[in-house]
C-alpha cells in the first residue's frame, strides 16, 4: 500500500542510494540524475524518486533547471571546509548528549574502529571513508536527538568524500584512523569533553589540509594607465 509513511522510507532509501552512488563517483560531477532511469533502476514509483531528487537538491547535492532536469553539483572545496565547521560544531554537542549511552555500550564504535584501520591498512579509502561516516553518524544517533541527525545529515558528507580522501591517501593513514581509537576510550570512560575535544580536533585537521591545498585565486591583472596621455585628453577636452 502507498502510504504517507511507505514513500518516505522509501525516498530516503532512494537518497541514500544516489548519495552511495555520488560519493563512490559512480555518478560524477555534471552528471544527470534521470527520474525515469532511476525508477527502472530501483523498480520503485516515480513519487519517491521524484521527492529523494528535491531533498538533495535542497541539501545541495544535486542542481537542476526547468527542461534540463537535475545534475550532479561540482562540490567546492569552500564549501566542504565550511560544512566541516558546522560537523565539528554539531559533533562536539552530540559527544556531550551520547557521552552516557556509549559509555554503557562502545561495542558498534569498536566495530567501526576495527573496520576504519583495517580500510586504512589496505589503503582502500572508499571503504575508509564509508566505515568512517558511519562512525560519525553512530555519535550523533546515540543522541537519540532527531533534530541533531537531520542537521547533521544534511552536510552530505558522503557526496565530499574525493577531498577527505586525498586527505587520508596523502598522511600516514592508520595514525589517522587510530585517531578514531582514542575516541572510542574517551567515550568509554565517560568523558564527554574530552570526545568532544577529539572530535574537534579531528575537524581540525582536515580544515587546515583543505585550506592549504586549495587552489589560490587567480590574481586580477593590474591596468596600466598612462596618466600622460589622460593628461593630454584631458587638456584636449578642456575649453
Amino acid at each position: 500500500m502507498d502510504t504517507p509513511l511507505h514513500r518516505r522510507l522509501l525516498r530516503d532509501e532512494i537518497r541514500d542510494h544516489l548519495l552511495d552512488r555520488i560519493g563512490s563517483g559512480r555518478l560524477a560531477p555534471g552528471e544527470r540524475v534521470v527520474e525515469a532511469r532511476v525508477c527502472e533502476a530501483l523498480g520503485v514509483s516515480s513519487i519517491p524518486v521524484r521527492e529523494a531528487i528535491r531533498e538533495l537538491t535542497t541539501m545541495g547535492v544535486l542542481a537542476s533547471a526547468t527542461h534540463r532536469g537535475a545534475w550532479v553539483r561540482e562540490v567546492t572545496v569552500e564549501e566542504t571546509i565550511e560544512a566541516l565547521q558546522v560537523k565539528a560544531a554539531l559533533e562536539a554537542l552530540a559527544a556531550r548528549l551520547a557521552a552516557p549511552a556509549l559509555k554503557r555500550d562502545c561495542s558498534t564504535l569498536r566495530k567501526l574502529l576495527g573496520s576504519i584501520v583495517g580500510a586504512a591498512r589496505r589503503r582502500d579509502f572508499v571503504a575508509y571513508q564509508k566505515f568512517n561516516q558511519a562512525f560519525h553518524r553512530h555519535i550523533v544517533e546515540a543522541t537519540g536527538n532527531s533534530a541533531l541527525l537531520r542537521t547533521w545529515s544534511s552536510l552530505a558528507f558522503e557526496v565530499r568524500t574525493r577531498a577527505i580522501m586525498d586527505f587520508v591517501a596523502g598522511e600516514d593513514a592508520t595514525a589517522i584512523a587510530r585517531e578514531h581509537a582514542v575516541i572510542v576510550e574517551a567515550f568509554a570512560e565517560g568523558k564527554a569533553s574530552r570526545a568532544a575535544g577529539l572530535l574537534a580536533e579531528h575537524a581540525d585537521r582536515l580544515v587546515a589540509h583543505l585550506r592549504q591545498a586549495r587552489p589560490a585565486a587567480t590574481p586580477t591583472p593590474s591596468i596600466r594607465v598612462d596618466r600622460s596621455r589622460s593628461r593630454n585628453v584631458t587638456r584636449k577636452g578642456t575649453p
